[in-house]
């Protein structure tokens, strides 16, 4: 399944995201995990879908600023190997 980090311009609350992990993502769409970059009023959420517009369609819905989404790979330290590309994984697109 494709990995992409999602840049949002704006930090949230630990309520706020509390009350977004309520809600359960559409089928084959994983939201991983958040950083919060609280000094420069930014965030970054990994998630696992089967394209950039699934999470497109998913911000629109909750009405959440994105300005990027970016196709990503897993480097495992541990392991010292890099996950396979999916083949779905196409170069990002604009937001």
């Amino acid at each position: 399944m494709p990995r992409f980090i999602a840049l949002h311009p704006f930090s949230p609350t630990e309520e706020q995201l509390i009350s977004l992990a309520k809600e359960r993502p559409p089928e084959g769409v994983t939201w991983h995990d958040t950083f919060c970059a609280v000094a420069e009023n930014k965030s970054y959420c990994h998630w696992e879908a089967p394209s950039q517009e699934h999470l497109v369609e998913i911000f629109k819905k909750y009405e959440i600023p994105c300005e990027a989404i970016h196709a990503v790979r897993r480097f495992d330290p541990v392991a010292g190997v890099m996950e396979p590309a999916p083949a779905e994984m196409k170069a990002p697109q604009p937001v």
